[in-house]
Formats: structure tokens, C-alpha cells, sequence
């Protein structure tokens, strides 16, 4: 089930804490090779949406954030981790997100990218060819993760048109 981040706060800067800075799997989430050791959650809906998935006893599963170019009505990236290994719940939220931000917030484009070699990678391919998005690209060396190591990031499209005629969900909320 999706809630406002925001209500969550201190149960995120723990669960963050806990498990992201010191397990390698995180390593892609963070796209620097330093930890911030707090995580920043907006506190209101301008430049910047981010909701929890929580299990039925309230337990955080996940974060995903969509930060907001409200100049050109588009999300310009995504953040997505999920605290668990695979999680039904999640993949729904992820999926209810994305939706979300097309039909719900009636945004027209998301943009986002995936350090390559990231394990959702393959997840993030799917999605995109699932609704109609595209990969914009790669680049090469571009970034250097906490393992001193430079990967590519590979970009994303998906425009809201796309979405809809592709999607499975329903049209109107």
C-alpha cells in the first residue's frame, strides 16, 4: 500500500541507515561514491513526490520518489529502492506509482535512468517496452560508485500517451 513518505520520516532514516550504507546491493541507489547518512524527504508535493509501500502491518517495504520539472510537466527522475529482496507489494506499488504519475498527476513525460549492472535493470527494460517507453541511451564511465569503480547510466522515456494506450490499469481514476 502506497502512504506520503513524509508521515514515515523516521522510519525511513532508520531503515535507510540500517540496511543502504553498509550492504553493497545499494550501492547503485545512491549514484556517489560517498553516503549522506540521513535520507532528505520533501515536505511538500512541488519539486518533488515520495510515497512508502508498507506492508499490511505497517512495515516501510520501499521508498520511490519522482522528482518534479514542473516548468516542462515532467517527472525528470526516479528513485526507487526497495528494502526487501522481492516483494509482491512493492512491484504493485511500483507499478501503482507509475501510474499514478501519468493518470493521477496527469504528468507527460518520465524520465529516468539505472546505473548499468544495477539488478532492476533487466526489471526497468521490461517495464519500458511494456508501456511503450524507450532508451534514450547510454552513457559510458560516467559515474563513480562507493567501490571506486566508473559504470554507464542508461536513460529512459516513457511519455503519458504511451503509458495509456499500452497500460492495463484503468484509463480514469
Amino acid at each position: 500500500m502506497l502512504k506520503l513518505a513524509n508521515l514515515y520520516v523516521e522510519k525511513i532514516q532508520i531503515k535507510y541507515q540500517k540496511i543502504v550504507i553498509f550492504n553493497n546491493k545499494y550501492k547503485y541507489y545512491n549514484y556517489f561514491p560517498y553516503w549522506d547518512y540521513n535520507i532528505n524527504i520533501a515536505k511538500d508535493s512541488w519539486n518533488c513526490i515520495e510515497m512508502v509501500s508498507v506492508d499490511n502491518n505497517d512495515h516501510i517495504i520501499g521508498l520511490l520518489k519522482a522528482e518534479i520539472n514542473r516548468g516542462s510537466d515532467k517527472v525528470s527522475s526516479l528513485g526507487i529502492i526497495n528494502f526487501l529482496e522481492i516483494n509482491y507489494i512493492f512491484s504493485k506499488d511500483l507499478r501503482q506509482f507509475i501510474h499514478d504519475l501519468f493518470i493521477k498527476f496527469n504528468f507527460r513525460k518520465i524520465e529516468f535512468s539505472v546505473i548499468v549492472g544495477n539488478p532492476i535493470e533487466k526489471t526497468y527494460d521490461k517495464y519500458i517496452n511494456k508501456y511503450g517507453g524507450n532508451i534514450v541511451g547510454i552513457t559510458h564511465k560516467s559515474i563513480k560508485l562507493q567501490d571506486n569503480k566508473y559504470y554507464d547510466i542508461k536513460y529512459y522515456e516513457i511519455f503519458r500517451e504511451e503509458y495509456i494506450k499500452n497500460n492495463k490499469f484503468k484509463k480514469e481514476e
